[in-house]
């Protein structure tokens, strides 16, 4: 496939926006940075200087491929840390705005608004595209309303600008946005007869190492998982404590996890004090919500030691639309209510089949087993309420090239509600799933009316006991792909295409 004027246009643009955005970790919390702030509102700025990123593809595919899991796992942690360094950019309310919050967001970049600039950071609340996919693959777009987190999508810089440009494609019918349902399904029936399966897909994402005269980039998208904290009150937050710690262990669902954290806004503590058993004066304060928690256990713990932000009138609104369609399952919200960060899925083109990590809240001691994933190996550039995160990461489906033992990582907040459609959520691989991820007819249109506007796509992998072949290294592609276009392990762009 030829590559569009995309790419030069992008490095071009890119390096510009990196350059205004370098400095090291040990003044990131002090100096903003020189692009950092303008009268339209908040600037996408990328990952910073002195974080490792992006790092070197040959590298990090070496890893991979022998399972370096140690130098995998110090990736992650710097990638995190990074992502949530202070940007030096402010929310209207006045508080600091780590880097992957100056991003645009799902609407921005699949609504075409992306970089007109804005006043408050992007979050467009909406059910998790997890609990509807496998729905509207069947005819329905009802998601079981008891396993209802809110997410949505962020985009960095470089992964935005390749989501809204122009790429060219086979056939005379381009160029093709990815962006659009219509310009979707036109590029998978442009291919011309005989194209081999393996040569079905979009442009790869953008990756572009850095050398001494310029900083590099890569494409990044994040789902951001979102609880409700009430502003006054102890609001209990879920704490995951493994499949033993549900209601449900064969499909754990946040709602059904038995212990849970009273965060309490009032508290002036730091992110470092870890939860303590509440009091019963302390019980006597939360607020109700729908979870199982088991109220003689309650553990109490300052909000500082998660990462939140004030709701503003609008954002409640759409935090309770939302709700209202999920049959409130998450409470309803005020304006002045916090939002809070459960957990966040995050994934960089830094290789071909990119790099795969999730986050998710974890203060005090990690989960009984460490499953799936614990705060070991966190590096010491990992600030504030962000040390309250356990990760784990997959960066092949086997733990190595030469080995069959498949490597498992998930995001409990996402990937448990087996009841939803997932499949085998807890024994989930990020590159396996997202590897299914395609396009190929129109939306299907067995009810009426149609369930979504999203094309046809392939299904997530009914299990993840074997890798799936992309057809790299001189193996037969799988035969599911026959007759899709392959989103370059992107689910987002089908599943927000408009």
């Amino acid at each position: 496939m030829k590559l569009s004027s995309f790419a030069s246009v992008l490095v071009f643009a890119l390096a510009l926006v990196a350059t205004s955005c370098q400095q090291s970790p040990s003044t990131q919390t002090s100096t903003p940075t020189p692009a950092a702030t303008r009268a339209a509102g908040i600037t996408a700025a990328d990952i910073p200087a002195g974080y490792g990123y992006p790092g070197d593809r040959a590298q990090i595919q070496g890893w991979a491929d022998q399972w370096e899991i140690a130098k995998i796992t110090q990736h992650t942690w710097d990638m995190w840390a990074g992502m949530t360094a202070d940007s030096g950019q402010t929310d209207p309310d006045g508080s600091k705005l780590p880097y992957w919050e100056t991003w645009c967001g799902t609407a921005d970049v699949f609504g075409g608004t992306c970089g007109k600039g804005v006043a408050r950071p992007s979050r467009p609340f909406r059910v998790p595209s997890q609990f509807t996919h496998s729905a509207q693959l069947k005819g329905s777009s009802a998601p079981a309303p008891d396993t209802q987190v809110v997410s949505f999508n962020k985009f960095n810089p470089s992964m935005a600008q390749y989501l809204n440009a122009q790429h060219a494609g086979p056939g005379t019918g381009g160029p093709y946005n990815y962006t659009s349902v219509s310009s979707l399904i036109a590029l998978n029936n442009a291919w011309p007869s005989g194209t081999a399966t393996v040569d079905r897909k979009v442009e790869e994402a953008p990756y572009q190492p850095s050398t001494s005269s310029a900083p590099g980039f890569a494409g990044i998208e994040t789902k951001p998982v979102i609880f409700l904290v009430k502003a006054t009150g102890l609001t209990p937050m879920p704490l995951w404590q493994g499949p033993a710690g549900s209601t449900l262990p064969t499909a754990p669902t946040p709602n059904t996890w038995t212990t849970c954290v009273l965060l309490d806004p009032a508290n002036t503590g730091g992110p470092d004090v870890a939860p303590v058993l509440a009091t019963p004066q302390q019980i006597a304060q939360a607020v109700a919500m729908p979870y199982a928690c088991d109220k003689t256990k309650y553990l109490y713990a300052p909000l500082s030691t998660i990462y939140s932000f004030k709701m503003n009138a609008d954002e409640a609104a759409s935090w309770n639309a939302v709700q209202k369609g999920v049959g409130g399952s998450g409470g309803t919200a005020a304006a002045g209510d916090y939002g809070v960060l459960g957990g966040m899925h995050v994934n960089s083109k830094e290789i071909i089949n990119w790099t795969w990590q999730t986050f998710y809240w974890q203060p005090g001691p990690d989960t009984p087993n460490k499953f799936p994933g614990s705060k070991d190996g966190m590096t010491a550039n990992v600030k504030g309420p962000w040390r309250n995160y356990a990760s784990c990461s997959a960066y092949n489906q086997t733990q190595g090239n030469a080995s069959t033992k498949m490597v498992v990582c998930f995001n409990p907040f996402l990937e448990t509600a087996t009841n939803a459609g997932i499949p085998d959520g807890l024994q989930s691989n990020c590159v396996s799933c997202h590897g299914t991820a395609t396009v190929s007819g129109p939306p299907i249109t067995n009810q009426n009316p149609p369930p979504s506007a999203n094309p046809t796509t392939l299904p997530y992998p009914p299990d993840y006991k074997k890798p799936i072949s992309f057809g790299q290294g001189g193996k037969p592609i799988d035969p599911r792909f026959a007759g899709f276009t392959r989103t370059d392990f992107s689910w987002a762009i089908p599943q927000n295409a408009q």
